[in-house]
């Protein structure tokens, strides 16, 4: 056997272990989405007879109409991340606020309904701009957005979680979630912070230190330099535009504001008394919580009823009142999710369309 051939065979035996190796993984992560999604209704279950099915459903049916104006709080916080991806793109990159918003929708949307969630939906944003706007550009900017939000989720949570403890007394429990809250945020917030600080290319490094041990993938080791340059656009994005920043870090805070204000809305109608702020902004550190945890759990079923009605019963409204939060917002994430796939489908793609190019996307740029 020659030399050339052999070489042939090591390429074609390395092509199809990596070809195996990622349906595998997709079928993993696949496996593991379903079980976190009967996980969760079995959890939704347990909540809805721990709080009450009639009283649960009593609280949702006093929202009433006002279910509109948390489904409108939900859109202005879409529209808010979506105004600050744009501020992330350099002026002549930015498309009008409009297509980027639909865009926004309808990654969301595709992450909500199939078994990846976030590993989808950010993936699926580019897709729906890469004829108008460059991948790379794109990718670096909505990089960007996600870290400057990640800032600011940072501040609710030790915020929030401090306030809770503080000032509401709680189960042993709560206080040792609470407790590893305050420890692994700010760690994770630090070292974040030490890698911006000092240029660290996390992701580049990794491949080149996967390639030289010929562990990489070959997709990633040829997608190298584009990682690279989308790495110094990053690192380069205050140096380049500081004026950005400020603007940035109070869009991403508005974006809390209006989540407080939708929890202080709807909490008032579903027990009648308006709450005092300090337990929205706690209920909403709480959610924020839940939301980045878990991830992995199909539109956080079961979680989020668990969780909310955990922390309204510690802050003495009742674990129905925090089940039917939960639902009421899982009301208005479901209307957006609607109108995000009305809006693929008016692209002329289906969720597998979209699905499908945010992977080969993924593996060819």
């Amino acid at each position: 056997m020659t030399e050339g051939t052999v070489s042939i065979s090591q390429r074609c035996l390395r092509v199809a272990l990596e070809g195996w190796l990622m349906v595998r993984t997709s079928r993993r992560l696949r496996i593991a989405s379903l079980l976190a999604a009967l996980g969760g209704v079995l959890l939704f279950v347990w909540s809805m007879q721990q709080a009450g099915t009639t009283a649960v459903v009593d609280g949702i049916k006093r929202v009433g109409g006002g279910i509109i104006i948390v489904i409108a709080l939900g859109g202005v916080r879409a529209l808010v991340r979506t105004a600050a991806w744009r501020l992330c793109l350099d002026p002549a990159d930015q498309l009008p606020l409009g297509s980027m918003f639909a865009a926004y929708l309808t990654g969301d949307a595709i992450g909500n309904v199939t078994t990846f969630g976030f590993l989808i939906s950010e993936p699926s944003k580019i897709v729906m701009v890469r004829g108008r706007i460059a991948v790379k550009s794109s990718v670096a900017a909505l990089t960007l957005e996600n870290l400057f939000y990640s800032a600011t989720v940072v501040v609710m949570l030790v915020a929030g979680t401090a306030a809770l403890l503080l000032f509401f007394p709680l189960p042993h429990t709560l206080q040792i979630m609470g407790g590893l809250v305050l420890i692994v945020t700010p760690l994770v917030a630090v070292v974040a912070a030490w890698i911006v600080a000092t240029r660290r290319r996390v992701v580049s490094g990794a491949i080149e230190w996967l390639a030289r041990h010929r562990l990489a993938a070959s997709y990633l080791v040829q997608r190298l330099p584009d990682i690279r340059q989308t790495g110094d656009r990053i690192f380069g994005f205050v140096r380049r535009r500081p004026r950005t920043v400020v603007p940035l870090l109070l869009l991403e805070t508005s974006y809390h504001v209006t989540a407080v204000a939708e929890i202080w809305f709807a909490l008032g109608l579903i027990t009648g008394v308006p709450p005092p702020l300090l337990t929205a902004f706690v209920l909403e550190a709480a959610n924020r919580t839940i939301t980045t945890v878990f991830q992995f759990v199909p539109m956080w079923l079961g979680v989020d009823e668990a969780g909310t009605a955990a922390v309204t019963s510690a802050v003495n409204l009742g674990s129905a009142a925090g089940v039917s939060l939960a639902l009421v917002r899982k009301t208005r994430v479901v209307s957006w999710t609607v109108i995000g796939l009305l809006l693929l489908l008016y692209r002329g793609l289906s969720v597998g369309d979209a699905a499908r190019e945010a992977n080969v996307l993924a593996a060819s740029e």
